[in-house]
């Protein structure tokens, strides 16, 4: 049985064997180019060395006394979940999750035994996160912790938010920025230059012209109150199945229409997210955790135009409310609005 050491241990011996804190785990055939691209955006923001993934290993070392002995002194596991992580089998066709020697669920089975490492699940490819029958006893925990979503079109805003929480966990604050260093004088010329481009524009713009305004908000949102398979959402609005599998198109979900209005912007897109709450103001990790729900792009100055987004019924009873965020082009919040609220399951008449 793998039992970790006391803090004060751990403490004493870091230096022995690495500075990593973050420790990456994750399944090659699975998720190993997100595990790269993440591990290489950590270095850059947060420093070389901060973060551990097994390819950093040097030649002829135990792996698993090394990994071990990394797990006992990080502060911060990142669970990389793709979209086979669950399901991915060996060459005999068992599941390897299922194996208590795999190697990705020791690792992780390690670090939620202990109460002073934070387990950070981390969705990538669209994978949604794990249930709690999916797993074995001891990752059930697992599917408790509010998960991080990395997405390729958002790449660079969702590693900004993951990187964020590793900070604080890390007791840490955002570097501050030299007036010496070049990304510095590069941020004062960008902003010269705007201000020039912008004088030069308002020059030539008649005398008496009315500022530029822009106003996006989300007016109402309103649900048709009956359950709605994904495939039956999916025809109607003449989106694609092939990235989804044939349970996830009989799924279930609620569909809510909203109702958006953008003024003074046209052939600029305005995404649209949701999140899933439970009352009173519990965010629902997993697959309802801020998911897109699709692109707004005005087509006139003024421009309004209401769309059904389809969302999966909650995993366990309850009283639940979704939020609707209205985002800017920098995938800032501009406008939100709750639904109102419903029970899960639906009551029964009669």
């Amino acid at each position: 049985m793998l039992v970790a050491p006391s803090r004060q241990r751990r403490e004493g011996a870091r230096g022995d064997v690495s500075d990593e804190r973050i420790f990456i785990s994750y399944r090659h055939a699975d998720a190993g180019g997100w595990a790269r691209s993440l591990h290489d955006s950590l270095d850059e923001q947060l420093g070389a060395g901060r973060a551990f993934r097994d390819v950093a290993m040097p030649s002829g070392i135990d792996f698993h006394q090394h990994a071990e002995a990394l797990l006992d002194r990080c502060d911060v596991v990142l669970a990389i979940i793709g979209k086979r992580w669950a399901s991915i089998t060996d060459a005999e066709g068992n599941v390897r999750l299922q194996n208590p020697d795999d190697l990705v669920r020791r690792e992780i089975a390690r670090a939620l035994q202990r109460p002073d490492v934070e387990v950070i699940p981390v969705l990538v490819d669209g994978a949604q996160m794990p249930t709690e029958r999916e797993l074995p006893p001891d990752l059930a925990p697992l599917s408790r912790r509010l998960a991080s979503e990395l997405t390729d079109t958002r790449w660079d805003y969702d590693v900004g938010v993951l990187t964020g929480r590793l900070r604080e966990l890390l007791g840490e604050k955002p570097p501050r920025r030299l007036w010496g260093s070049r990304p510095m004088w590069a941020a004062v010329a960008t902003v010269i230059l705007l201000v020039f481009s912008w004088l030069l524009w308002q020059s030539r713009q008649p005398e008496g012209a009315p500022p530029a305004k822009v106003d996006a908000r989300i007016e109402r949102v309103t649900s048709r109150n009956v359950a709605e398979p994904l495939a039956d959402y999916l025809d109607e609005t003449r989106q694609s199945k092939r990235r989804y599998s044939p349970d996830q198109l009989r799924q279930p979900g609620y569909v809510f229409n909203v109702s958006v209005r953008i003024i003074g912007q046209r052939d600029e897109k305005f995404p649209v997210r949701w999140s899933l709450y439970r009352r009173p103001e519990a965010r629902v990790a997993g697959p309802s955790y801020n998911r897109i729900a699709g692109d707004m792009t005005p087509e006139s100055d003024d421009h309004a135009s209401t769309w059904p987004v389809w969302v999966p019924y909650p995993p366990r009873r309850g009283t639940y409310f979704v939020r609707f965020t209205l985002q800017d082009q920098r995938n800032r919040p501009v406008s939100e609005q709750d639904s109102q609220a419903f029970r899960y399951p639906p009551p029964t008449v009669g």
